[in-house]
């Protein structure tokens, strides 16, 4: 293997293409913790993706036509100095200041689509244009003859292509499964600081090691804690475990996104179901007396735990999507590992395509945040999921919609793929909850009529499922969009 030598020197030889990987690297990293970053203020659906990238490709696009423009003009290897310690002190300002930011926007603006633009216009573009602004000056200064033009660009263009692709891999694969991504932001001014000195390292010695020395100290800070809660970072998502009251009763919450709290025990250390379509869940369950249950998403193991409890002699298997979610629920939300359950960290699509299990109830509680992934709103969902499910076995579903109004949309999308091989269906809502009000309801089905205490028929929908090739669930849950209590 080549010694230290060995790769300073190759380095050193191939500075430009080495600045090339490292930016390519750098940027793809500083976009995926752009998207994590978001997810607990504004979320992190299609839509706050689709303004994250786009701002970002535009910043890019703007710094390599000004950074052209101006390596034409100037042509100087200095330039590339000044042009990424600027990056990274742009970077650094995203890190320092991110949190607060992110909070005014969303104080300020209703709209999602709008947040996630606002944002990346504040916190990411900046930093994207000066690294765009690299490129063309590094090209500028890799041509060393009209004949090998195409080939020094193209050189270029292929580490920087590949550090992409490093970088992608790296902080999807390793980076935020072993550090958060307050920690990659501060890597990606790290590296671009670095990158800063393989141009003319003798040149303003003083002003870039003062620069440099700035923006290090900060990039390496550890984060703020501006609040009581446990910020977690998977390979998965973003978590925060919170302390509150619900109810008037102190209890322990994960956090994934604006939505508010997905699960939820109380402090004194009973595993009893904190929310209302819990409570509804387990109870259906547990009247059943099945042998075999499924629970598709696990959140923080709250239910698994208190089924496990009551029904000691049933088989109870878990499928959730993070395999780091039970660990952090036997931390903080007193998941005991019973010997009932088992816990399978699989995407819920995927388990339910390829299982050959049946059960007598499945429960379905999939959301990542406040929505359900389009993929499980399907006819093809529908038709894959009843195949799990025993003849005589009953589906519960907790689905966040209503009657009426813009909502009605989403509960009878999911509701319509199911209802094609399990077409009888009662419903409860929150108690309280008007129907044309977005709230939490309780639907179960069968393919037999049932008498379910509390539960009414639910009404068929007018409109055919939706399928993988279409599904528009952001759509769906856009027009819908608004504050929900569990």
């Amino acid at each position: 293997m080549p010694g230290l030598s060995t790769i300073v020197a190759l380095v050193r030889h191939r500075r430009l293409e080495a600045i090339s990987f490292i930016t390519g690297f750098a940027l793809l990293a500083y976009e995926l913790a752009a998207a994590r970053i978001l997810a607990p203020s504004i979320g992190s659906s299609t839509y706050v993706w689709t303004g994250v990238i786009g701002v970002i490709i535009a910043a890019l696009s703007l710094g390599f036509f000004v950074g052209g423009k101006v390596a034409d003009h100037r042509n100087m290897q200095s330039d590339v100095i000044w042009l990424l310690l600027v990056a990274a002190v742009m970077v650094t300002f995203t890190l320092i200041s991110y949190e607060h930011l992110l909070d005014s926007i969303v104080d300020t603006v209703d709209d999602s689509r709008v947040q996630s633009v606002i944002a990346a216009l504040i916190l990411f573009a900046p930093a994207s244009f000066f690294i765009g602004t690299t490129s063309p000056y590094l090209a500028k200064l890799n041509v060393r003859t009209l004949q090998s033009t195409g080939q020094s660009v193209a050189t270029l263009d292929m580490f920087n292509a590949i550090g992409g692709i490093c970088g992608t891999f790296i902080t999807g694969f390793i980076l935020f499964g072993y550090i958060g991504s307050h920690q990659t932001i501060g890597l990606v001014s790290v590296l671009l600081v670095a990158a800063s000195w393989l141009i003319v390292p003798r040149l303003y010695v003083g002003k870039r090691f003062l620069v440099s020395a700035v923006v290090l100290l900060l990039a390496l800070t550890p984060a703020g804690n501006l609040s009581s809660a446990v910020a977690i970072d998977t390979a998965t998502a973003h978590y925060e475990v919170m302390d509150g009251l619900y109810n008037g009763r102190p209890i322990v919450g994960l956090v994934t996104g604006p939505g508010g709290i997905q699960s939820a025990i109380y402090q004194n250390g009973l595993s009893d179901p904190v929310f209302w379509y819990t409570q509804q869940m387990t109870q259906l369950t547990i009247k059943k007396k099945p042998d075999s249950v499924l629970i598709l998403g696990g959140g923080a193991f709250t239910m698994p735990q208190y089924l496990a409890d009551q029904l000691p002699n049933a088989k109870i298997d878990v499928v959730e999507i993070d395999p780091q979610l039970k660990a952090i629920s036997s931390e903080f939300f007193h998941y005991k590992n019973p010997r009932n359950v088992t816990a399978i960290a699989a995407d819920a699509r995927t388990f339910v395509n390829q299982s050959t299990k049946t059960y007598d109830v499945i429960l379905v509680d999939v959301y990542g945040d406040a929505t359900i992934p389009f993929s499980l709103m399907t006819s093809e969902y529908g038709k894959a999921v009843a195949k799990r499910l025993k003849a005589d076995g009953i589906l519960i579903a907790n689905i966040i919609g209503s009657l009426k109004s813009s909502c009605s949309e989403v509960l009878m999308a999911l509701s319509s793929a199911y209802r094609q091989d399990l077409p009888y269906a009662w419903y409860a809502s929150r108690p309280g909850a008007l129907e044309d009000e977005r709230a939490n309801y309780v639907v179960v089905y069968a393919r037999k009529t049932l008498s379910i205490v509390g539960y009414r028929d639910l009404p068929a929908s007018q409109r055919a499922p939706y399928t993988d090739n279409y599904a528009p669930a952001e759509r769906l849950y856009y027009e819908c969009e608004r504050p929900v209590q569990p």
